[in-house]
C-alpha cells in the first residue's frame, strides 16, 4: 500500500483523490478478496466499498494558513471509497491480466448506435479540424496565405466547410446468460458458502463489465440429491439437506440453455461450486455432459471446489475428474481449488486468466501467499 504523505494546504486540491487513486490500484487484490454484500456495494455507475487500515495522508498548513491548525491524523482508519464501475472492473482486468471475454454469435441481434462517421459541406455540427485543413489548401493554392511575405491570414469560405454527420451503425447485440450452481448437502456451509459468495459476486459483476448489464441474464441453481432453480436470494440461504448428485443440475442447465434461448446468438456461461464430495459415477456423467453437450454450448464452464475435502476413500474429487477435459479444452473449461479467502484471485485467474497465463491448481493448502504462481 502507498504511504499516507504530507500535502500542503496549498497543493491539496486533487492531491488527496491521488492517493485514494494510487490505494485502489495497489489493493486490487483487497478490494476483491472483500467482494460481499456487506464490504461492496454498487449504486448505479458507482462502487462503493469500505476498507479498514488505510492511513489517510496529513493535511500540513502552508505559510499563509493557520500553523497550529489540526489536520486529520495519521492513524489506520476506515474510509469509504466510491470509484465507476467500468473504471474498478479495467484495473482489476489490468492487475489480474484478465483478457475480455470473447463473445460469439451470428448478429441476428442487432443494435443501433449513433457514430459521426461522414463528413460534408453541410449539417449542424462544424468539424473544426477538418475546415481549418481544406481552408489552409486553399490559401496556400490562391497565394492569400504565404508567411514569409507577410501574408499570415487564413480565410475561411463557405466552400472549406466540413461538418460532421451522423450515420446509424448496425453491430450485432451480444447477450450472455450465466448459471450458477452450488451443492448444498450438508457439508456445505459456513465459510464454504462465504468464499463461494465472493466468487459468485465477482463473476457476476465481470460478466456485466463485458457484456453491459442489460445484456446478462442470471440465474441460480442448486442440488443436493435433486436440482433446482432458485433466486439468487435462495441460492446463499436455502438450508442444507442430505444426499449429493450434481450431474442432473448440469443437465437441468442444458435443457434451459437449449429450450428458454437461441444458442446461435446466445453466449452461455456455466460455474459449478461445491466441496468435491460426489460418487465416481456421478463424476463421470458430469466430465461425459461437458464432453458431449457443454463443449459446444458453453463460453466458459468452470468447476470451483471451495475447500475441497481430502482423503475420500468413497468418492471421487469432482475436479480431478474433469481436470483432463480441461488439458484439452482450457479456453472453454477451467477447474479450481478455493482454500481460503487470500485465494480467491487466484481462482479467479484460473477461470478467466489467459490460457497460457492460468496458474496451477495446487493439491494442498499453501503455506503462505508468495508460493502462488501469480
Amino acid at each position: 500500500m502507498p504511504n499516507a504523505p504530507d500535502i500542503s494546504s496549498a497543493d491539496s486540491e486533487g492531491a488527496f483523490n491521488d492517493f485514494i487513486d494510487t490505494y485502489i490500484e495497489e489493493g486490487i487484490k483487497q478490494i476483491i478478496n472483500n467482494i460481499d454484500d456487506r464490504g461492496l456495494d454498487i449504486r448505479g455507475n458507482e462502487v462503493v466499498f469500505e476498507i479498514d487500515g488505510i492511513c489517510p495522508p496529513t493535511f500540513v498548513y502552508d505559510s499563509s494558513g493557520d500553523e497550529d491548525g489540526n489536520g486529520p491524523g495519521k492513524d489506520p482508519g476506515k474510509l469509504v471509497f466510491s470509484i465507476p464501475f467500468e473504471r474498478l472492473m479495467a484495473l482489476v482486468s489490468k492487475k489480474l491480466c484478465l483478457p475480455n471475454l470473447i463473445k460469439e454469435g451470428d448478429g441476428k441481434i442487432m443494435e443501433v448506435t449513433e457514430r459521426f462517421k461522414t463528413f460534408g459541406p453541410t449539417g449542424v455540427l462544424l468539424d473544426k479540424r477538418r475546415t481549418f485543413k481544406r481552408a489552409l489548401k486553399t490559401n496556400i493554392a490562391l497565394g492569400t496565405y504565404d508567411p514569409p511575405n507577410g501574408k499570415n491570414d487564413i480565410l475561411i469560405r463557405r466552400r472549406d466547410k466540413r461538418y460532421k454527420q451522423q450515420v446509424d451503425e448496425e453491430s450485432p447485440k451480444y447477450s450472455a446468460v450465466v448459471f450458477y450452481v452450488g451443492d448444498i448437502s450438508y457439508s456445505t456451509w459456513g465459510e464454504r458458502l462465504e468464499l463461494e459468495k465472493k466468487v459468485v459476486s465477482f463473476i457476476q459483476m465481470w460478466v456485466d463489465f463485458n457484456y453491459g448489464i442489460r445484456n446478462v441474464e442470471h440465474r441460480f441453481f442448486v442440488h443436493d440429491s435433486q436440482a433446482h432453480e432458485v433466486t439468487q436470494e435462495q441460492f446463499y440461504t436455502v438450508s442444507n439437506a442430505g444426499g449429493t448428485e450434481a450431474a442432473g443440475a448440469f443437465e437441468l442447465c442444458n435443457t434451459i440453455a437449449l429450450n428458454e434461448y437461441n444458442p446461435s446468438n446466445t453466449n452461455f456461461y456455466l460455474f459449478y461450486f461445491g466441496d468435491g464430495e460426489v460418487f465416481e459415477s456421478d463424476a463421470d456423467s458430469i466430465r461425459d455432459i461437458i464432453e458431449d453437450d457443454g463443449l459446444r454450448l458453453y463460453s466458459r464452464i468452470g468447476i470451483t471446489e471451495v475447500m475441497p475435502s481430502r482423503g475420500m476413500s468413497w468418492g471421487s474429487c469432482l475436479a480431478d475428474t474433469i481436470m483432463p477435459v480441461e488439458k484439452a479444452n482450457p479456453s472453454i473449461v477451467r477447474v479450481s481449488k478455493l482454500y481460503k479467502k487470500e485465494k480467491i484471485f487466484v481462482t479467479i485467474k484460473r477461470l478467466f486468466g489467459r490460457n497460457s497465463e492460468i496458474p496451477e491448481t495446487e493439491e494442498d493448502e499453501p503455506e503462505d501467499d508468495e508460493d502462488v504462481p501469480f
